[in-house]
């Protein structure tokens, strides 16, 4: 081969199964090839930290990030780089299901803690005039007991709680590559640190549920 010759690249084997139906429900952008890949360049396709990757190799079987090769010492992991992007954007998918549920859950929370339904309930069977009486009884307590500052109106609750989860969540997430790049913290640092942080999530994600989950 000339020195000036490019060689070719190895072209890839089939996918098959579980990997052939993922890639092809999640393919990768238009134009983009496929390669096998280590950790340091599959961080960089998917804008991820290797610490991040190190915590999706250590998921349940089920749940672990595919790879071609396992890593040893002094050789690391490679990736089938579509597989990857495929995994990480049904992972997504997953995630922001999950959350939608827990949004859908949590503004039918609201609605109950508003009454709206037991009080249209409980008009309907009044007169026009005795609903418009108790609509203006209704409301003079409300102002009444907002300027004693011994009222907060359920949905500006229901809406502050749900930032403030997301913010928690969004933080608990970035908190392990933070500290890592921060604090230099090795690999087995940081995957103790977010075990605990997960757990934490877990726990709170759990109080919330067992909540909604009530009669």
């Amino acid at each position: 081969m000339p020195e000036d010759e490019i060689p070719p690249v190895p072209e890839l084997p089939p996918l098959a199964g579980e990997e052939r139906a993922l890639v092809q429900k999640y393919p990768m952008p238009k134009g983009v090839p496929d390669a096998e890949v280590n950790k340091n360049l599959l961080g960089a396709a998917l804008d991820v930290s290797t610490t991040t990757i190190d915590k999706w190799l250590v998921l349940p079987e089920a749940e672990r990030i595919p790879f071609v090769e396992r890593g040893t010492n002094g050789r690391s992991y490679v990736f089938r780089l579509s597989v990857a992007y495929a995994w990480r954007m049904a992972r997504d998918a997953e995630e922001a299901a999950t959350r939608q549920h827990a949004e859908d859950a949590t503004a039918q929370l609201r609605m109950e803690l508003l009454g709206g339904s037991i009080q249209d309930l409980g008009r309907a069977a009044l007169s026009p005039k005795e609903q418009e009486q108790a609509l203006r009884v209704e409301k003079e307590w409300i102002t009444a007991a907002a300027a004693r500052r011994d009222f907060i109106r359920a949905s500006d609750v229901a809406q502050a709680f749900e930032e403030a989860f997301v913010a928690i969540r969004d933080g608990l997430d970035a908190a392990p590559d933070r500290l890592a790049r921060e604090l230099n913290l090795p690999p087995a640092a940081v995957e103790t640190i977010q075990a605990i942080l997960d757990d934490v999530l877990h726990g709170a994600r759990g109080a919330v549920e067992d909540l909604l989950s009530k009669d």
